[in-house]
């Protein structure tokens, strides 16, 4: 398979990305826009010059792969329906409402060989490929993502709406099972938690504390990681990464060479690699279902007010 036959589902805020991506990648023939709204999905459907399509199930048969980016709510549906029909399928993030749904995605694209790839987007942050190919074995993790208020996602907390990006590059890093967490969060503005503070111990020591918050004045999207040998700054706005080591007797800081990519170019321009040449995808379902699970822990524990729990 030379180019991968494609289709969007949905084109919302991250769709019409999609659409674009699909519309450029090399690796992409793209034939389908789908969506409800139907003056949208025409609009973007003649953008691109592919058809158009109101029900997603009437293009089985006719594509190879589909990104999912509708409403978290209707991505088990409509994902389970693909992987049913033999079609491989990118599910943007959170991979489902419910973890035992997402559980199911996974034996279903086991059963029937498909790639199942989950849209974490900031595995592709140039910052934090540079990051992950640099530090080994991460001692302790500092994450903040703050960002000023918008009014998007305030259905949902800000644990599930932000923290879930850091949750998924943690537990990438740590590579650990959790052994307990630390929690605390605020209400601010809507009627969801608009800050949230987590402390995450792992079982093979590591330490991660992630601060989140959609109510600050300042942006701020940043990791930080201590391994044995030095610490690492790696700010995923601007796409930098610092390095701080001992050298002799004095400590150097350097910049990191980061080899600047488009991040959801990388993404699926990966799942259609991972297609035609039959590897594995870069973040699998088992990623996803990690972290939303520990998402929905953190959320669930703000909200009860239960501050500390043992794993």
């Amino acid at each position: 398979m030379s180019k991968v036959k494609t289709g969007v589902i949905g084109t919302g805020h991250l769709g019409k990305f999609h659409a674009r991506v699909l519309s450029e990648l090399p690796q992409s023939d793209f034939k389908f826009v789908v969506d409800i709204d139907e003056k949208t999905g025409r609009e973007f459907a003649e953008k691109y010059n592919v058809e158009f399509i109101k029900d997603f199930r009437e293009i089985v048969g006719k594509v190879d792969a589909v990104v999912i980016a509708t409403p978290t709510i209707l991505h088990y549906e409509i994902a389970k329906f693909f992987l049913e029909n033999n079609i491989h399928v990118l599910v943007e993030k959170p991979i489902t409402v419910k973890i035992e749904q997402g559980e199911e995605l996974i034996k279903l694209a086991e059963t029937n060989n498909l790639k199942f790839q989950v849209g974490h987007i900031e595995r592709f942050n140039p910052a934090f490929v540079s990051l992950k190919k640099h530090c080994k074995g991460a001692q302790f993790i500092k994450t903040s993502r703050l960002s000023p208020f918008t009014g998007r996602s305030v259905d949902i907390d800000v644990v599930l709406d932000l923290m879930i990006h850091d949750i998924d590059l943690v537990l990438n890093l740590a590579n650990s099972k959790v052994k307990r967490v630390t929690v605390k969060g605020s209400k601010v503005l809507t009627e969801k938690t608009d800050i949230g503070f987590a402390l995450i111990e792992f079982e093979n020591g590591c330490l991660a504390e992630l601060s989140v918050s959609r109510v600050s004045e300042d942006r701020d999207r940043s990791i930080r990681v201590f391994d044995n040998t030095a610490y690492y700054s790696a700010n995923l706005n601007n796409r930098s990464l610092k390095k701080v080591y001992y050298k002799g007797n004095e400590i150097v800081s350097e910049e990191i060479e980061v080899i600047n990519k488009d991040q959801l170019e990388a993404e699926d321009g990966a799942f259609l690699d991972a297609i035609i040449n039959n590897t594995a995808v870069p973040v699998n379902g088992e990623d996803g279902v990690k972290a939303l699970k520990l998402t929905k822990t953190i959320s669930e524990m703000i909200e009860k007010k239960e501050w500390f729990r043992e794993f």
